[in-house]
């Protein structure tokens, strides 16, 4: 059941990124809905993360009620993660050691083509378009799918932390578990950079 539940919140992040990349209710609706889809998200799952974190394994996200603790300090403070062994606890420390190092670099990769995108939607609201949608679309599909797809696989060269600190959200890692989430960033992450290549040299 928790397994389904964590899939059902996880769907909210791609329709959220449908509503920012292909707008279908129009630009001024759907950033408005994205945006209100997002707070209201982090506000059911972030608490259903914390009151599940024992029962699931953070790596897998298979059923671990007893296992290898893995705590991890985020931004709203600590949350008593377990992994079902400690193989998957190893990975974990070692996902959180890297995100955490590069956090800048990675914050740069996906937060700035974000604000890019919005500011520019909300530019073409006021009636004026300084970089066509199209284009703005594709530039934060290239640029997050690049950032996301080489951190999935650079992590595991990293060496493990022995406190693992988190700089990005650690509930949207926890509905799927790391590793499902880092094949989520894979796969679609591939997908966009190889549609941005065809589309390159046949437009």
């Amino acid at each position: 059941m928790l397994v389904l539940q964590g899939i059902a919140l996880f769907a909210f992040v791609p329709l959220v990124l449908g509503l920012f990349l292909l707008q279908p209710l129009g630009p001024a609706l759907s950033v408005a809905c994205g945006l209100g889809v997002m707070i209201g998200h982090r506000a059911v799952a972030a608490p259903w993360a914390a009151r599940h974190a024992r029962e699931r394994c953070l790596w897998c996200g298979r059923p671990a009620a007893a296992g290898d603790d893995v705590p991890v300090t985020g931004a709203a403070g600590s949350l008593p993660f377990v992994a079902c062994n400690a193989a998957h606890a190893e990975a974990a420390r070692r996902f959180f050691a890297f995100t955490y190092r590069y956090r800048a670099p990675l914050g740069v990769g996906i937060f700035v083509p974000l604000l890019v995108l919005l500011g520019g939607t909300t530019l073409r609201v006021l009636g004026i378009e300084l970089i066509p949608h199209a284009v703005n679309a594709l530039l934060f599909r290239v640029i997050v799918a690049t950032t996301v797809v080489t951190a999935s696989l650079a992590y595991a060269a990293s060496p493990p932390a022995e406190m693992p600190r988190s700089a990005f959200p650690v509930h949207n890692l926890f509905l799927l578990g790391i590793r499902n989430t880092l094949w989520v960033f894979r796969l679609v992450g591939g997908w966009w950079l190889i549609a941005a290549v065809v589309r390159t040299f046949h437009p």
